[in-house]
């Protein structure tokens, strides 16, 4: 009894002390048991996790069996190792966020600071005379039109990557929209002396698509083949009838792209030559335009180039009657 003389002398009873000795014994286990039985969850979600992330190929039951009781440092290392992965992605994701607000903020400043710079000097000169006026005006209204369509063209390409723009596809004749495109674009071939041709074997060209946004495409396709083309160059627009695809190509004599940024050319505000892109006008977001209403038909766009000597692009249509 010298065991329980410390409470027998607070005058508890040997009943008593038996009651909370077998009460304390009874909590211990409780307790016990339910850390054994968190522990066991804990696991058990553990090896749930492992096996959600298992490819369909190995069974929840295989990877339940790797994952025994002595294996959790080797399962959480599994699960650490996913977990890193996926925290790559999203820093990634991040340096693509940075990189395009950049990009944006570059593009967006280089129009407003010009506009900025000739408002303020024909501020600053109460005595401009009226041709120079005329003229710093002029360049001023230039940079706001190409600011305008920077901002016309993130939104476009914004919306297309939300899924919010829907296309009007209906048959239309693909020819027909090609010399429409060449007719708008003759001033500024004749402005470098480039010839455009229209090459098309006699035949249909029905297509099923969206016009507008296709007229887009084809326009920026044949501008881009004139801005970089060589002076008493030319530009041909090719088609031509597979029987279930219509084949439309711009090929051009021009400078070319370099082999190395092939693979970049419809990335968004990507250039292959900054300085000589920036002087030429442009929003760099063209391509990337074409790229995403190519697709958007179920089609891929394509080029192929060689330096100096000039560059190809091209993209399919499903015929119209084959629909």
């Amino acid at each position: 009894m010298m065991y329980f003389r410390p409470l027998i002398t607070l005058g508890l009873s040997p009943t008593v002390l038996l009651v909370l000795w077998v009460f304390t014994i009874l909590v211990a286990a409780t307790v016990g048991l339910l850390w054994v039985r968190r522990e066991k969850q804990l696991l058990q979600s553990l090896q749930q996790m492992i096996t959600d992330e298992t490819p369909e190929s190995e069974s929840p039951a295989e990877t339940v069996t790797k994952v025994k009781y002595e294996d959790i440092e080797a399962a959480l290392k599994d699960l650490f190792e996913t977990r890193k992965e996926e925290l790559l992605q999203l820093q990634r994701l991040e340096n693509y966020r940075r990189d395009y607000i950049g990009n944006v903020a570059h593009e967006l400043k280089t129009p407003i600071f010009s506009i900025q710079g000739y408002i303020e000097t024909v501020l600053d000169d109460v005595d401009l005379d009226r041709t120079t006026l005329e003229l710093f005006l002029g360049k001023a209204n230039k940079n706001a039109d190409r600011l305008g369509q920077i901002v016309s063209d993130l939104d476009t390409i914004t919306k297309y990557e939300s899924g919010f723009l829907v296309l009007d596809q209906q048959p239309f004749d693909l020819l027909g929209l090609v010399n429409e495109v060449v007719e708008s674009l003759e001033l500024q071939a004749r402005e470098k002396n480039i010839t455009l041709q229209v090459l098309a074997s006699p035949g249909e060209y029905l297509v099923m698509g969206d016009r507008a946004r296709l007229s887009q495409v084809v326009t920026n396709l044949g501008y881009n083949s004139i801005r970089y083309g060589n002076e008493n160059g030319n530009t041909r627009f090719r088609l031509s009838n597979t029987g279930e695809k219509v084949m439309f190509e711009v090929a051009d004599n021009g400078i070319g792209i370099p082999s190395e940024h092939l693979g970049r050319v419809f990335e968004r505000f990507y250039r292959v030559d900054k300085h000589r892109n920036r002087a030429t006008g442009g929003s760099g977001l063209g391509l990337s335009i074409c790229k995403h209403i190519v697709e958007a038909h179920g089609e891929n766009i394509g080029v192929i180039s060689t330096e100096g000597a000039g560059s190809v692009f091209s993209f399919s249509l499903k015929c119209a009657s084959d629909l």
